[in-house]
């Protein structure tokens, strides 16, 4: 079969490793594949998921009529290929596959890993197949759905690329926390305690959200930007947060980004202000799950992990063994397989 895969530049900077791994976990299926990857312009170059795969570059347009002549356009492009299915993911891409399966009446398969998507998800009755990145995500998807196939597969990790190296110099990666600055403003209150004790601590900060400037205005008020380097480019987190001796996800609503599970294979311990962003997460167990807010709370346990290797270890050690799991390469590409293969199968 052939798919078609349509991927926004948002979701290409957040997570491109693994959709790396799916497209070529299903090109060894024998799933022929055309890529169309969004541009952040129309003259911007465009990174390619496969090597042997070259993509069609473009912006994803919004308004409806822009969308009618660019789908007339790409199908143009991609007339010699017979496309049998379409996938999409990245919520800017979402309408333009819709509109690409409308035209060449071909199922549509959509790449689910938030929350709020599965509300937006009972108003979208034009999907055939939704691909949720973790259970709790598709049991919901199945309890408010009229309409598609659910089918669950969390993302492969690669468990060669995760070999760890002692851990010389304690470092710590916090993703973005999302949501408005005034709620993060805890975060930076203990960072800063964490960071007055442990100098030798390494801190990446990660900050892409709207309100990424008035978080780098706060670490700077606070005075750490001497000791705290601040990343906005998901590609340089993706080796930090396998390496990490901690990795933080304070967004309360967090989405199931694989970079949790990837820090979790790695042997990083993590610290979750809930456990939105992936079920893996389980309070003193796998990880430390805190409600946010406490600058106290948070600076206590970021504290206890750097200076309680045990306690640390005993963390990682349990989360990479239900990571690795959960995540093992093969059962992730067989559950990507069924999902994209049972589309073209119920379509006929």
């Amino acid at each position: 079969m052939h798919l078609l895969m349509v991927i926004d530049a948002a979701r290409l900077d957040d997570d491109r490793r693994t959709l790396r791994g799916v497209a070529r976990g299903l090109l060894d299926a024998s799933i022929e594949q055309s890529h169309i990857l969004g541009a952040e312009d129309d003259t911007a170059p465009v990174e390619p998921i496969l090597d042997s795969v070259d993509p069609i570059a473009t912006v994803m347009p919004s308004r409806w009529w822009r969308r009618g002549n660019q789908v007339a356009m790409l199908v143009d492009r991609i007339e010699n290929q017979p496309v049998e299915a379409i996938f999409w993911s990245g919520d800017a891409a979402a309408l333009l596959a819709r509109d690409l399966a409308a035209h060449l009446e071909v199922p549509l398969i959509a790449d689910t890993w938030r929350l709020d998507q599965v509300q937006h998800a009972r108003r979208t009755p034009w999907v055939d197949t939704w691909v949720a990145r973790t259970e709790r995500i598709g049991n919901l998807l199945r309890e408010v759905l009229k309409h598609g196939t659910v089918v669950t597969a969390r993302p492969p990790v690669d468990l060669n690329a995760m070999t760890r190296l002692p851990d010389t110099r304690p470092s710590m990666v916090i993703l973005d926390p999302g949501g408005p600055p005034r709620e993060a403003q805890y975060l930076v209150g203990a960072l800063g305690r964490v960071i007055e004790q442990r100098p030798d601590l390494e801190v990446f900060v990660e900050l892409r959200s709207g309100a990424s400037h008035r978080l780098w205005q706060m670490l700077q008020k606070s005075g750490l930007l001497d000791t705290v380097t601040v990343l906005d480019h998901v590609g340089a987190l993706v080796p930090l947060v396998a390496k990490a001796s901690v990795v933080v996800a304070p967004a309360p609503q967090g989405p199931a980004r694989s970079l949790i599970p990837l820090s979790m294979c790695g042997g990083a311990a993590v610290v979750a202000a809930s456990t939105a962003c992936d079920e893996l997460l389980i309070h003193n167990e796998t990880a430390l799950v805190l409600g946010p807010g406490d600058a106290d709370t948070w600076a206590a346990a970021l504290g206890a992990l750097l200076s309680d290797p045990p306690l640390r270890q005993r963390l990682a050690r349990t989360g990479r063994s239900r990571a690795t799991d959960a995540c093992r390469e093969e059962t992730a590409l067989a559950a990507w397989i069924t999902a994209i293969t049972s589309s073209t199968e119920s379509a006929r």
